[in-house]
């Protein structure tokens, strides 16, 4: 687990996944991927996974392990202390591809981030090969996490790598994401935020497999 203090400088950059969006343009929405620039809507097909260049889940999850709401089963309180300190209760929203959670630290220091469950697209993490790849400033496949793959994207204009969504499959069919962005101290201090995201990711990804 990262340290208290990386993690309290971490600040939510929008209720829900940064990933894509199925929303009319009268709303805000959490459907960038990088900030000025409008993601495609989400597909409901599932034929074909995994496309565009993803890998397959060699071992998945199965569907259960997505059930509900991240704020019940995305991090336990323990977690969720070392990585915030002390945090404000948990906020529920739901987006275009399924349940998602926010945590802010109650300090004030502006530190938080989002969890989601992409559980309506049935494509995991190809949609974010689809959708994501050809139009992130920075796209970055990293290292597995215990054996399910994991991409994360950002922007690379000045101040835009403060923000990163880490995605990680949990089958052909299922994902799920962490977003947040640097806050002013991490961000002078040369941190990267697809890290940060990462450290995070692996939690969840625990807790999930706990519940498969």
């Amino acid at each position: 687990m990262i340290s208290r203090h990386l993690l309290a400088t971490f600040t939510l950059v929008a209720a829900g996944t940064l990933l894509l969006t199925a929303c009319d343009g009268n709303r805000d929405t959490p459907g960038t991927p990088t900030p000025g620039t409008t993601a495609p809507a989400a597909s409901s097909s599932a034929a074909g996974v995994p496309h565009s260049g993803a890998p397959a889940v060699q071992k998945p999850l199965p569907a259960k392990a997505l059930d509900g709401s991240p704020c019940d089963s995305a991090l336990t309180a323990q977690q969720l202390e070392g990585f915030l300190g002390d945090p404000d209760p948990a906020k529920p929203s739901t987006d275009a591809l399924g349940a998602a959670c926010r945590w802010n630290a109650s300090s004030g220091s502006g530190a938080g981030f989002t969890v989601s469950y992409q559980t309506k697209s049935d494509q995991g993490i190809s949609l974010a090969y689809k959708n994501v790849k050809p139009k992130a400033e920075r796209w970055m496949e990293l290292a597995p996490i215990d054996g399910f793959p994991a991409i994360g994207y950002a922007g690379k204009a000045s101040g835009d790598e403060r923000h990163c969504v880490v995605v990680v499959g949990i089958s052909d069919q299922l994902a799920f994401s962490v977003s947040g962005s640097l806050g002013e101290n991490a961000y002078r201090e040369g941190k990267d935020a697809c890290d940060l995201g990462r450290d995070v990711a692996v939690e969840v990804l625990k807790n999930l497999k706990g519940r498969a």
